[in-house]
């Protein structure tokens, strides 16, 4: 359904009552009391809907070229430009996206199941089976099969718990840091990531957080309603989050922050003693549950006691690797436990970098405004609410109307 031009109502409004007092007024020269009646309603409305043009006109330029003064206030949203964009900023930071609100959020997410998705992409699982292949022909070039073979019947045999896992996989992204292979695992990541933004669910959560959200600021509140005219659909607000995201997987940002989380990772598994002990009971439990089941192939896929099974050659163990890698993440899949450990731990992640960076939304809102000039923040305004706005010069013209019909009478009467 076409909305209803608000404008073109205005106007002929005004054009009507301005034509009714000139009609009228010579009948009011005369004596007559109908002549009378709607000349000074006609009169009062005219008047009413010139002052409200004015009104409305001067929100957003200069009506009848008239500057902006200290007594007649013209252009009044481009001269509040930074006020406007200041007070946006805060809503946006400090009521649509709250702390509270986004914490909220967090645990109506499946993280485990997105990553699931994410490590399924087949440039991500390319690059980190490539990464893992070179990492383990390294290891096994540099210690030799016997040294190996040590430390692999070690881990199965009962002395299991002295494996010092915090410390091993320190050293671990710490050398994949230093010769650049965590750097492509996540570039890759961030390239699947940004693809992942373009489902149309995430683009369907967007809408449905930014539409509950600006619900609740407008609840019971008809000023934030007013505010609310000025902000674009959830859908737009939507599409411009997505695309900021995307700007950001896809520019280093996202990268850059991932490589310093990592270096802080490292840094904790070296210095924190909780951490350290916490890591090793893993490492301890999921390889003394599992690794003696199996331990023989283990053996063979990794010191190569058969021509066919040897993995001298960096492809063939990538190949190994690939091989393996759906059937992991669908038993990953599978275990809900796992998954909501994963849940939980990701969920603390966030919700610190919240309390880290919340602040970056309302510079991220400031970035995305600044670039609006006087003249397109203008556009944007009255395309928003410029319809709206034009019933205030409708109301001034017919309750004017009335008022000066009302006056008539009463001068009549008294």
């Amino acid at each position: 359904m076409a909305k209803r031009n608000n404008t073109q109502s205005a106007n002929l409004t005004l054009g009507g009552i301005t034509l009714g007092f000139l009609v009228s007024y010579p009948f009011y020269l005369q004596g007559s009391f109908i002549g009378g009646l709607i000349s000074s309603g006609c009169i009062a409305g005219m008047i009413g809907g010139l002052a409200d043009w004015f009104a409305v006109t001067a929100l957003f330029r200069r009506p009848l070229g008239i500057r902006p003064g200290r007594v007649i206030r013209t252009e009044i949203i481009p001269q509040n430009r930074e006020r406007i964009f200041a007070a946006l900023a805060d809503m946006v930071q400090h009521e649509l996206l709250s702390q509270e609100i986004l914490r909220r959020k967090l645990t109506a997410w499946d993280f485990s199941r997105v990553m699931i998705r994410v490590f399924r992409e087949q440039d991500v699982q390319e690059t980190v089976s490539r990464m893992l292949a070179s990492f383990g022909h390294d290891l096994l070039n540099n210690r030799g099969s016997e040294e190996v073979e040590q430390q692999i019947k070690g881990l199965i045999r009962e002395n299991i718990g002295d494996f010092q896992a915090a410390k091993t996989l320190a050293e671990v992204i710490e050398f994949s840091l230093e010769h650049g292979e965590v750097n492509l695992v996540l570039e890759a990541i961030c390239r699947a990531a940004a693809k992942y933004m373009d489902q149309p669910i995430v683009q369907a959560t967007l809408k449905d957080l930014m539409e509950s959200a600006l619900a609740r600021y407008e609840e019971k509140n008809p000023t934030r309603k007013m505010v609310g005219m000025f902000l674009p659909s959830s859908a737009e607000i939507a599409q411009g989050l997505k695309v900021k995201v995307q700007t950001v997987l896809q520019d280093g940002t996202v990268l850059q922050w991932l490589e310093e989380a990592l270096l802080r990772f490292v840094l904790e598994l070296k210095t924190k003693v909780s951490l350290q002990e916490s890591i090793n009971l893993f490492f301890t439990d999921v390889i003394d549950r599992g690794i003696e089941s199996c331990k023989d192939n283990i053996m063979r896929a990794c010191l190569g006691t058969s021509s066919e099974d040897s993995l001298s050659d960096p492809e063939q163990l990538y190949r190994l690797i690939s091989s393996y890698w759906q059937a992991v993440f669908n038993k990953i899949d599978e275990n809900h436990v796992l998954r909501e450990k994963v849940n939980e731990e990701i969920r603390a992640i966030l919700e610190k970098q919240i309390n880290y960076h919340h602040n970056m939304i309302g510079r991220m809102v400031r970035e995305g405004l600044e670039p609006l000039t006087d003249d397109k923040l203008v556009d944007l305004i009255e395309e928003k609410a410029g319809n709206d706005l034009q019933m205030i010069r409708i109301n001034g013209s017919v309750v004017g109307g009335l008022a000066g019909m009302l006056i008539y009478l009463l001068g009549m009467v008294l």
